[in-house]
């Protein structure tokens, strides 16, 4: 219908300069501006039948869905989407519970790796002061002298095991 219209559309705005130089009454007394009020009502109505049409369509398709959705497919996809629900909400669940547990042991990890990470900087300090004062006996011990350094390496340990 909307393709008629459209077709006809460049015909139609023709035809009023022609009616309107053509006054004279043609068949049996119309003339031609009658006959182009009348085509113009015939034309209106049949688009409001076209409206009242299309309307009725989209009526018939929501009381087709709602009967969809209200008969016994429709109570069938919900029973069966409430139960998939029902079966899936444990496992939901039970994933959520074990990523909190998860997540409780990462938090756990990472604290003890802060821990080992200060002790293994503490214990990279120890050794140094270890082997400033094994080096200052083993000097002592060659060449009998240093005693000055392992005084200075028995106040390093000293501190470092009172600052400890």
């Amino acid at each position: 219908m909307k393709k008629l219209i459209a077709l006809s559309m460049p015909f139609l705005l023709m035809i009023p300069p022609l009616i309107a130089r053509a006054e004279a009454p043609t068949i049996e007394g119309i003339t031609p501006g009658e006959l182009w009020g009348a085509l113009k009502v015939f034309l209106g109505l049949c688009l409001i039948v076209v409206a009242i049409d299309k309307a009725l369509d989209v009526w018939r398709k929501y009381k087709a869905r709602k009967a969809i959705k209200d008969g016994p497919e429709g109570q069938l996809a919900e029973k069966i989407s409430k139960r998939i629900l029902d079966e899936l909400e444990p496992r939901f669940q039970s994933i959520e519970s074990k990523l909190s547990n998860d997540k409780l042991r990462i938090d756990e990890h990472s604290q003890q790796l802060a821990t080992m990470e200060a002790n293994y900087a503490d214990s990279a300090e120890a050794r140094k002061i270890i082997l400033a004062g094994v080096k200052a006996i083993l000097s002592h011990e060659i060449n009998g002298n240093s005693t000055d350094k392992l005084k200075s390496a028995l106040a390093e340990i000293d501190d470092y095991l009172i600052n400890r």
